[in-house]
């Protein structure tokens, strides 16, 4: 339940948080990260102890007098001022007898809202109201904000998505109630969602990056990219120093040469391609829909493309495009590799099992494979190879749930 989003990391300018039934150990993690990131609180004196996570120069507007219209009239001024505003309710906003008429105002004030949920308050009274603050006064916080650290909560986790190990990773962190987006960067027209939030588009490089850390008070960043999306791994590893921010890679292991194989490694597809022009007539090409244009020059060979999406470049004189997005089984890759009669694999060196199996069709068919190495990452403070080893990270670091 929100208002039409507006662009920017953060789409809502006012969040109306529930508090629960008063202690703050039963706020959610958002609610929790929203209150203590706000620069402007309206609350009645019921709204229990959430209003400790207050930050201390924050305002604080009693809103036990106030009418739906001046109430909106606040946010308007915080607004322009440049505050982040949340609006605290006892128990669940969504139970609230004046919510319609508070959403209402702050519509007709073209305010932009969402509904942040608590944990409904059932036949219990509401907790002991917090000392009352008087309109547009700093807070007198009875506590310090959250922060991550060691055995504490982490806070906002920032996953660099679009990989499998990625989407598994917001699914456990969103199962075991942690605040998680994923980012991914846009390339993909239809990307497979993860759970949880997401957002997506460029960042505007390390220093974008590190302005959206701190604009969200990101507590851990996780880089699970793909392996040759070195560009935003090296602007993850420049953001997390410029911010003092926790960082992981989670990359998975490299694919290892074994019996039966026939790999020729390059350092990358422009070397793939002048080998294969130069040795191969009906080449298998797997290197993403962007690698593709790097064999446009061969005007003898014969192609099979297999890609997610379209390429958007060149491509070589002669080609056959099949688009389909994995994982695919070793007999279908057996029979793809068969029927057109295919004498060279072209393949990245991405790792992982979802897509090993063209690498098993082509042993069995004594096809040898054009290996792409990986572009060599900048280094990381600390890298994984699974997401079960990123999950202890974070139980190591923040402690568990």
């Amino acid at each position: 339940m929100s208002a039409p989003p507006r662009p920017g990391p953060d789409p809502a300018a006012v969040h109306l948080v529930g508090t629960g039934p008063g202690p703050v150990d039963l706020l959610t993690v958002r609610a929790s990260r929203l209150i203590a990131l706000s620069g402007t609180c309206l609350s009645a004196p019921d709204a229990g102890a959430a209003l400790s996570l207050v930050p201390p120069a924050a305002r604080v507007v009693d809103t036990s007098e106030l009418s739906p219209e001046d109430a909106a009239g606040h946010v308007r001024e915080a607004l322009a001022r440049g505050d982040r505003v949340v609006r605290l309710y006892p128990g669940d906003p969504g139970q609230h007898p004046d919510l319609a008429a508070h959403t209402r105002a702050l519509d007709a004030a073209e305010v932009d809202w969402e509904l942040v949920p608590g944990i409904p308050v059932a036949g219990a009274a509401p907790a002991a109201p917090a000392t009352p603050t008087t309109v547009d006064t700093p807070a007198q916080a009875q506590a310090a904000p959250p922060s991550a650290g060691p055995g504490g909560d982490p806070g906002l986790i920032l996953v660099l998505g679009g990989t499998g190990e990625a989407r598994r990773l917001a699914d456990l962190l969103v199962t075991a109630g942690l605040d998680v987006v994923t980012a991914l960067a846009g390339k993909v027209t239809r990307p497979r969602l993860p759970r949880g939030e997401v957002r997506i588009g460029d960042f505007g490089g390390a220093e974008g990056l590190a302005h959206w850390l701190r604009e969200n008070a990101v507590g851990a960043l996780i880089d699970a990219t793909d392996p040759f999306a070195a560009e935003i791994s090296a602007d993850a590893v420049r953001a997390a120093a410029e911010t003092g921010t926790p960082l992981l890679r989670l990359h998975r292991p490299p694919w290892t040469e074994g019996p039966g194989d026939e790999w020729i490694r390059v350092p990358d597809a422009r070397a793939a391609a002048r080998v294969v022009a130069g040795r191969f007539r009906r080449p298998m090409l797997t290197v993403g829909k962007h690698g593709a244009s790097e064999f446009a020059g061969d005007d003898r060979g014969s192609y099979l493309i297999r890609c997610s999406e379209p390429p958007p470049g060149p491509l070589p004189h002669r080609y056959l495009l099949v688009l389909g997005r994995g994982p695919f089984g070793e007999d279908a890759e057996r029979t793809l590799m068969a029927r057109h009669r295919i004498d060279v694999l072209v393949t990245r060196d991405s790792g992982g099992e979802s897509s090993s199996a063209k690498l098993a069709a082509a042993r069995d068919l004594r096809i040898p494979v054009v290996m792409v190495d990986r572009p060599e990452a900048p280094p990381a403070p600390e890298t994984v190879h699974s997401v079960d080893e990123a999950a202890r990270w974070l139980v190591a670091r923040f402690g568990s749930r």
